[in-house]
């Protein structure tokens, strides 16, 4: 095995071991939006967009490896190396399923907002004609 191959492997195991701790992190932001921890929820998508700039970058790391060796290299790396793939697709898959069922819940949330604000704005127009009307000042001036 070649010193890029072993680079590969090690960018591969430092991608699924960043994948398990943004799983975790998945874990932790669903629990934040089912209690509607704003607060929480902000640090929690700081640290997960730091862990999805890690991803990319071992992503274009091996990237430029691979796209360096030949056909034969690339799948002998792909066979020996299966389960590492096969766990970074379940964790990636994981994580992306876990982020569409947040998606949706604040979305809802999103809605219920916006229809309470309709709802506020809708009762202050209504409060509007219920105001003393503002006394109409007579045009002719009692002075004549």
């Amino acid at each position: 095995m070649n010193q890029k191959n072993t680079k590969i492997i090690k960018l591969l195991k430092h991608k699924q071991e960043t994948c398990a701790q943004l799983l975790l992190k998945m874990e932790e932001q669903m629990e934040a939006v089912n209690k509607e921890d704003d607060s929480q929820l902000k640090k929690i998508i700081e640290v997960k967009e730091g862990l999805i700039a890690t991803l990319n970058e071992a992503d274009q790391k091996i990237a430029d490896l691979v796209r360096d060796l030949d056909e034969t290299a690339r799948e002998s790396l792909a066979r020996e190396n299966k389960d590492l793939g096969h766990r970074i697709e379940n964790d990636l898959e994981k994580i992306i399923e876990q982020e569409i069922v947040c998606q949706e819940k604040l979305n809802l949330v999103k809605n219920e907002v916006v229809e309470k604000i309709k709802g506020l704005r809708k009762g202050q127009e209504l409060l509007k004609g219920y105001e003393r009307s503002q006394r109409i000042k007579p045009k002719i001036s009692r002075n004549v």
